[in-house]
């Protein structure tokens, strides 16, 4: 990835200033930044906003370049960003990454109500049996409360994790540069919702399109890239990107490209991998050549 001025401003946007994308409300402003930077260059930008049934309160959006219904292939990526959780990030199973992000939920619940009960007891209890209602001391309690009650909230739904770089940003950035210089009617592009948690985003255009889907995640990382399917039709001839087939991948049209670290039958990013806060540019440069050769293969 050539370094330029425009790239260097999508890497501080998209890496500090929308760097968490955990609520609706933080999804939102980095959809509306990133579907204003794609409109300086292209025009055939959609949002699309969905729920998974009629009777669901959860509102999902992802952000489609090109025409996913007429492309035959489309690359895509997650751009929400994680919940803080325990243990390593493990590949294609939601089950294992819900697993360790509700007990990250669980010990740090447990932790701040331990928390709000012994400074009732060693501090609320005292200043009240000690003080009048509107004394200052009180007063300092009440707010108190008022403040641990509120963060209680955002503690019980999970904290957004900081170190966001690696695990999506990376592809993101990957996948924006490439909007930009792949230009061909057989391709489109989905920035996809969900991907932390249920895959949403990626089964709503698997279901409004028959392409062959090319899922970037988390490509930015020092270790090893690998593409993952379980159609061996899928590969790309390549000596940097491994092509793995895995009964993990259910779908025959997916594709995988990732970075990461592949023990048995598994690939994980450890904590430490994740919280790198710099790019391989090596990856970054071959995951874009991968996609030349993956693009120029099924536009023939």
């Amino acid at each position: 990835m050539e370094q330029d001025e425009q790239l260097e401003d999508w890497y501080v946007r998209y890496h500090s200033i929308f760097g968490k994308r955990y609520t609706r409300k933080r999804k939102d402003r980095f959809l509306e930044s990133l579907s204003a930077d794609i409109r300086q260059f292209r025009s055939d930008v959609e949002l699309d906003t969905f729920k998974l049934n009629e009777k669901d309160i959860v509102e999902y959006k992802n952000l489609y370049v090109g025409d996913i219904k007429k492309a035959n292939t489309i690359i895509c990526t997650y751009y929400d960003t994680p919940a803080a959780h325990l243990g390593p990030y493990q590949f294609f199973n939601v089950e294992n990454r819900a697993k360790n992000t509700m007990m990250f939920i669980f010990l740090s619940s447990a932790l701040y109500i331990i928390f709000g009960l012994f400074f009732t007891w060693k501090v609320a209890v005292p200043v009240f049996q000690t003080n009048t209602l509107v004394s200052i001391l009180s007063l300092l309690c009440i707010l108190f409360y008022v403040l641990y009650f509120y963060f209680l909230k955002s503690v019980a739904r999970g904290w957004p994790n900081k170190h966001n770089l690696i695990r999506n940003t990376s592809s993101v950035l990957a996948q924006l540069y490439c909007t930009k210089q792949f230009k061909n009617k057989k391709l489109a592009f989905a920035f996809l919702d969900a991907g932390c948690t249920n895959n949403a985003g990626l089964e709503k255009v698997m279901g409004q399109s028959d392409a062959v889907i090319c899922m970037l995640d988390s490509i930015g990382s020092e270790k090893d890239l690998y593409q993952v399917m379980s159609n061996r039709k899928l590969a790309i001839s390549s000596n940097s990107v491994e092509a793995v087939v895995t009964t993990d991948i259910t779908n025959d049209r997916l594709l995988y490209v990732i970075s990461g670290s592949k023990e048995k039958d598994h690939f994980i990013l450890s904590k430490k991998e994740l919280q790198q806060n710099q790019l391989s540019d090596t990856n970054m440069n071959e995951v874009l050549h991968f996609l030349e050769q993956l693009v120029g293969r099924n536009s023939k």
